[in-house]
């Protein structure tokens, strides 16, 4: 019954494609967004197509999502597509009209690098293995004021280790800890944004070493099995937690059985995030209030521990607000995504503005920060907001900072530093337009 649905949805994405697939790169938001869309929106629609069942199918006593209001989600998800595609390309064409320019940029300054890393790895590493296994590899925010920060510590030796290899390159012994580190990550049954998102900024930083715009053939393999182990890692993780390797191995051979994902996305197992946008878009319609950017508030407030100040405002207290008894979006924890969100705050004037300014604005900074040299703080800081796009289309425009600075303060702090007059030196580079702008050295300017 969607079919016309997806069929619209193909067209709008191999538009896009044909119309900015030359002017893309692994790196590029638009390929961020259309990764997003495609895994969320079109991949969900043809589950739904296919017989799985819609949110809520069995909850007694809930209000199932209905066929029209996935409709008119996915109405709503290709025309952000389009207008997000649409300000990429004004940001490429006003990036174009000033290529005969040379471009300040700050130098990457590795005696900082070296300093964050000497100070912030080994206290990350006490606050990441010590405090953890203490106790027992789950901590929760509300029992004690200083657990939100040792959570946010224990996450500082992934933060340093992207921003050692980004200055230093890869480095055997960079690349071991860095492997080492994301293992005991991906097995530790929870928060598995902190091994995709590192994964996601190495990626990409290796591509633009290699010169190359897209990923190679054994990139996309390692990308492939990652996509297949990602839906049960937590469970692989939490076995492995409690000793049972067995069980662990079961799950683990559960992620290359095709037939089981078939019966999954049949019994309608899955993420279900065009479900939940699509339930919060009449949520929010019959709320009949606008946010006006009041939710981005909130993470002024997120450095004080709900502990110290219990009625502080959180990052989804709009959701109690929309929720009912039969969509309870708060004490269920669901996602409205950033569509949801703009939707939320500012109407149906958000689904157009919204998209319009942040293809803009991401596309602008990418080309900005990634022509030229390497070795250049901007790019870093590029890559940082980059492996978070996904998380932030997912979870809304908050969790940009939330993920690029908060769960990742050695960036913070490498930021703080280089803007210190004098710390960082300025170097004037090369116009993009200027044919000698990629064989510039871009070596390490410290060797």
């Amino acid at each position: 019954m969607l079919l016309f649905n997806i069929s619209i949805d193909c067209l709008t994405i191999l538009t896009v494609l044909v119309l900015m697939v030359r002017r893309m790169s692994f790196w590029h938001p638009l390929t961020a967004y259309l990764f997003f869309h495609i895994y969320s929106f079109s991949y969900r629609a043809i589950q739904i197509n296919l017989g799985a069942p819609l949110m809520y199918y069995s909850q007694a006593g809930a209000d199932m999502i209905t066929l029209e209001e996935i409709e008119r989600a996915m109405f709503w998800a290709d025309a952000a597509l389009v207008i997000f595609a649409l300000g990429a390309w004004l940001a490429h064409a006003r990036f174009d009209s000033c290529a005969d320019r040379p471009i300040i940029r700050r130098e990457m300054n590795l005696k900082i690098v070296k300093a964050i890393g000497c100070v912030c790895l080994p206290i990350g590493l006490v606050f990441m293995y010590g405090i953890r296994a203490a106790a027992g590899n789950r901590l929760e925010v509300e029992d004690n004021a200083m657990v939100g920060y040792a959570q946010v510590l224990g996450m500082w030796p992934i933060g340093v280790l992207g921003l050692m290899i980004f200055a230093m390159g890869f480095r055997w012994y960079l690349v071991l800890s860095a492997f080492i580190l994301l293992g005991t990550v991906a097995l530790q049954g929870y928060h598995r944004f902190m091994l995709i998102l590192p994964l996601i900024y190495f990626t990409a930083y290796y591509l633009m070493t290699k010169r190359l715009r897209w990923p190679t053939w054994p990139i996309l393999m390692g990308a492939l099995i990652v996509a297949l182990i990602f839906p049960r890692l937590k469970y692989i993780g939490r076995a492995v937690q409690n000793g049972d390797t067995s069980e662990a191995f079961t799950y683990l051979a559960q992620s290359f059985n095709f037939a089981e994902k078939t019966s999954d996305a049949s019994n309608g197992i899955g993420e279900g995030f065009l479900d939940q946008y699509a339930g919060a878009l009449t949520l929010i319609q019959q709320n009949e209030r606008k946010f006006w950017g009041a939710p981005y508030i909130a993470i002024i407030t997120l450095p004080v521990p709900r502990a110290w100040w219990p009625g502080k405002p959180g990052l989804a207290d709009h959701l109690k607000e929309i929720s009912t008894n039969g969509r309870d979006y708060a004490r269920e924890g669901r996602i409205i995504t950033y569509l949801g969100e703009a939707y939320l705050n500012f109407g149906y004037a958000g689904l157009w503005v919204i998209p319009l300014i942040t293809g803009y604005l991401l596309t602008l900074f990418c080309l900005q920060s990634t022509v030229g040299p390497i070795a250049r703080f901007g790019r870093y800081f590029y890559l940082v907001i980059f492996m978070a796009l996904i998380q932030t289309f997912r979870d809304g425009l908050a969790s940009l900072v939330l993920f690029s600075v908060v769960h990742n303060m050695p960036m913070l702090f490498a930021c703080l530093a280089h803007l210190i007059p004098g710390v960082a030196t300025k170097i004037i580079d090369r116009p993009p337009a200027d044919p000698l702008v990629s064989d510039e050295d871009e070596a390490r300017y410290w060797r």
